[in-house]
């Protein structure tokens, strides 16, 4: 018998240092226009998390205990790619360098003192790959999701038994001559990764 009400719970980020346009944020705004409150019977919550290290207990992780989703999708900047990446794994490391959007830093360079190494993702990133790359959009497979607050944040919501993901999108184009994705086709490929994964949860 299949479970009713099945929730993916998707984020994306506010402005950070280096990034005072985040382009996760204007997802998190536009994605509900596009898929509306459901996809197949499986209704998708969207939040913008902070971008702060206090935030991965007050505000990330109490959104997955109220919310309690069945699968959680993080969206991300990185400035330094140039493709939509579908992270496949997180380290058990912070890096202590970078100031957050209120200036602080993480209290130690683990997210976990004596945990494992890393953790891999938990939805299926090679079939989110293929349905985001129907959009036309260039999408990549990557493992190494850095050290910052997106990795922290898909360390956490793998540890939390829920499956997870994350997907760093590149910062918006300057430019005609610029190839990193518009916002639109950013955009596409998201809906169709929202989209699989609402197909996936609805035949499970």
């Amino acid at each position: 018998m299949r479970r009713a009400n099945k929730k993916i719970l998707v984020t994306g980020f506010s402005p950070f240092p280096g990034s005072p346009v985040n382009p996760t944020e204007m997802l998190m705004h536009r994605l509900p226009k596009r898929l509306g409150e459901s996809h197949r019977g499986v209704s998708f919550v969207f939040a913008v998390l902070p971008t702060t290290w206090a935030g991965r207990e007050k505000v990330t992780d109490r959104l997955r205990k109220t919310i309690k989703p069945d699968a959680i999708i993080h969206f991300g900047v990185d400035g330094t790619r140039r493709t939509i990446n579908l992270e496949t794994r997180a380290v058990n490391q912070a890096v202590r360098v970078r100031p957050d959007a209120v200036g602080d830093a993480p209290k130690q360079p683990e997210l976990q003192i004596n945990g494992e190494r890393s953790r891999s993702s938990t939805l299926p990133a090679r079939a989110l790959l293929e349905a985001a790359s129907s959009s036309g959009a260039p999408v990549r497979l990557s493992s190494n999701a850095g050290t910052y607050l997106c990795n922290a944040t898909l360390w956490d919501s793998i540890g939390s038994g829920i499956p997870s993901i994350f997907v760093h999108v590149p910062t918006l184009p300057k430019g005609r001559m610029d190839t990193r994705p518009s916002l639109p086709r950013v955009e596409d490929a998201a809906v169709r990764i929202l989209q699989e994964t609402a197909r996936r949860l609805q035949s499970s």
